[in-house]
């Protein structure tokens, strides 16, 4: 019986002392980076759409949602426990994930617009979008070089 409960003591603690698992962390953030990548399409699509219409009433409500989607994954990385490595991996995304409440905080500016507004603010709010737009795109690129430069210290590969 000492035999059992001593095998059993010894799993016990190689199992807990493993920590957290590498693939599941990659694989959640992969999850939350999908979720990302369609918010983000989504919302420049309904914001082009909105603009293009003259329904800038539209956008808050948009970015409203958006918003609340994007700190949902923001909350799911964040209680992530960090396996060995994944320290740069995890700010990256995070990094990422902000980087797009920005754009869409941007996004929201155009929903002060109406028909009548000038050209001057319509052009000065697409600037600000554009340049938190290539702020994300940045920060995304970043963020893959993040997840391989993982996958090699973790000693797997990342599947395109």
């Amino acid at each position: 019986m000492k035999k059992i409960l001593f095998s059993f003591l010894a799993v016990l603690l190689v199992l807990t002392s493993c920590g957290p698992d590498p693939v599941k962390f990659n694989n959640t953030i992969t999850k939350a980076n999908a979720t990302i990548t369609e918010i983000s399409v989504s919302y420049d699509s309904d914001l082009s759409n909105a603009v293009s219409n003259g329904n800038f009433a539209a956008i808050a409500a948009k970015t409203d949602s958006a918003l609340a989607k994007i700190d949902t994954e923001i909350t799911i990385v964040k209680a992530l426990d960090i396996p060995k490595g994944g320290d740069k991996f995890k700010e990256a995304a995070l990094k990422t994930y902000e980087s797009l409440r920005g754009v869409v905080e941007a996004g929201k500016g155009f929903a002060t617009l109406t028909q009548e507004s000038a050209i001057e603010d319509v052009t000065k709010l697409q600037e600000t979008y554009q340049a938190k737009v290539d702020e994300y795109s940045k920060s995304f690129q970043d963020l893959a070089t993040a997840q391989m430069e993982y996958a090699a210290e973790a000693g797997y590969q990342v599947k395109k």
